[in-house]
């Protein structure tokens, strides 16, 4: 287990559990501190859409999951949910498995292992708050990633198409999901999330495409001004939305 913590312009990192190399490495790809960063900016300087948005939030990079499984349960989870009941949900799950890690005499809720998440029958899955359907999909996952799956190096190297199709056939894994995980339990750059509807509400309201109009245009918007940086266009949509958002609040 890694803990980073803010101290002025520089981080601490402490790790239980793995040595200070792998605690370092760790701590760098949970932040994407490995991204390139000034090519995307070079992409958002020529869009009027994100342009500023660079100097806005300087140095903003994706949060990256554990592992593709972490991010697969967090998105089955979290499927039509706000932020706080997914929380809720995702808490009841980790107390119904015990699953914690130890950090200096703290116990940490922490993500079950596939083989304690498969252990866990359907009526102790509806019993911390999910649906039938999400349970299914959830022993579906325990089932995915203890059978050898692709690895993240794989899932991060192969043509972005395929390594969504090779998740979206876990039963409840659509595209959004699929493409959820890959950006953030994979850490690929390149996912644009073209059906989020926070995306399809920010490209409305800058005025790139009505909501109305189809998934294929929103992603084709993505792929003309962000090749290869899809991921990061993403981010910077919803983080510029929530800033305006919250600014209109307070005005």
């Amino acid at each position: 287990m890694v803990g980073v913590e803010a101290r002025g312009s520089r981080w601490k990192v402490e790790a239980w559990g793995a040595d200070p190399a792998e605690a370092r490495q760790a701590a760098r790809e949970l932040f994407s501190l490995d991204h390139p960063i000034e090519q995307f900016y070079a992409q958002v300087r020529r869009d009027p859409v994100l342009n500023g948005s660079e100097r806005r939030f300087p140095g903003l990079r994706i949060p990256r999951d554990a592992s593709v499984y972490e991010a697969l349960l967090h998105a089955i989870v979290g499927q039509q949910l706000s932020v706080r009941a997914a929380n809720t949900i995702q808490r009841r799950l980790f107390e119904r498995v015990g699953s914690y890690l130890d950090a200096s005499g703290v116990q940490v809720p922490s993500v079950p292992t596939p083989s304690r998440l498969a252990a866990l029958s359907m009526d102790d899955l509806r019993a911390v708050g999910v649906s039938r359907a999400k349970a299914l999909s959830l022993q579906a996952l325990a089932t995915w990633a203890a059978d050898e799956p692709p690895t993240t190096r794989e899932l991060a190297t192969m043509p972005l198409s395929q390594a969504a199709d090779d998740l979206d056939r876990l039963p409840g894994v659509g595209r959004w999901t699929a493409e959820n995980a890959l950006l953030r339990g994979v850490g690929r750059p390149d996912v644009f999330v073209a059906g989020d509807l926070g995306i399809r509400v920010a490209l409305e309201e800058y005025g790139v495409l009505p909501r109305s109009r189809p998934e294929e245009e929103a992603r084709a918007w993505g792929e003309r001004f962000y090749p290869g940086w899809g991921s990061y266009a993403t981010l910077y949509l919803w983080r510029e939305l929530t800033a305006d958002r919250a600014r209109g609040d307070a005005g």
